[in-house]
């Protein structure tokens, strides 16, 4: 990422209102069941971080990377009124390597970078649960979206084959299509 597209998401971030709402994803919420609330979560392109307090609110240590110190500032502020503890990260994501076998727990919604694959691979402990939502290319029929932001179709099974797939979705319902995606590192 660019110097340009931390200027782009800081003022997109910059309104008073959220960009997305406070709650958590429904994909997280409908399979925290697999959580065990225990150890260090990394929630990448975290933004407001609706995902990130609801991973701390498990009983996670959350760390929140994104581009957007904006972004991150009403992460924070949802943490503090929802009275749960994260930690955030300004990081450029093109460059910025993860740490190995640190995390238990990954979330990544609504943004895609494959560089991040190996990264995302190499952070999450043996037995870590990566949870991962984002546009797949049945969107591209509903919005102007480039192709390269956009998953193909089986594109997360493919690059997590060796990964226990707990549950994985594509879903290509009018104005929607996206492909989610819970496994299991061995």
């Amino acid at each position: 990422m660019s110097l340009k597209d931390k200027e782009k998401w800081d003022s997109k971030y910059s309104a008073e209102d959220r960009i997305s709402a406070k709650d958590p994803s429904d994909w997280l919420t409908a399979h925290s069941g697999l959580l065990s609330g225990k150890g260090k979560a990394l929630d990448i392109a975290a933004g407001e971080g609706r995902n990130s307090v609801f991973a701390a609110s498990l009983g996670y240590d959350v760390v929140s990377l994104d581009i957007s110190e904006i972004a991150l500032g009403k992460a924070q502020n949802l943490a503090n009124e929802k009275n749960v503890k994260i930690t955030t990260l300004s990081a450029d994501l093109d460059n910025s390597p993860f740490p190995g076998n640190e995390y238990d727990l990954v979330l990544c919604f609504n943004f895609l970078e494959r560089k991040l694959f190996p990264e995302i691979r190499k952070t999450l402990k043996p037995g870590g649960i990566l949870f991962y939502e984002t546009f797949n290319v049945d969107y591209l029929k509903y919005s102007s979206f480039k192709k390269e932001w956009v998953l193909e179709q089986n594109e997360l099974l493919r690059v997590f084959d060796d990964f226990r797939i707990l549950r994985y979705r594509e879903v290509d319902e009018d104005p929607e299509g996206f492909a989610s995606i819970i496994a299991q590192k061995l």
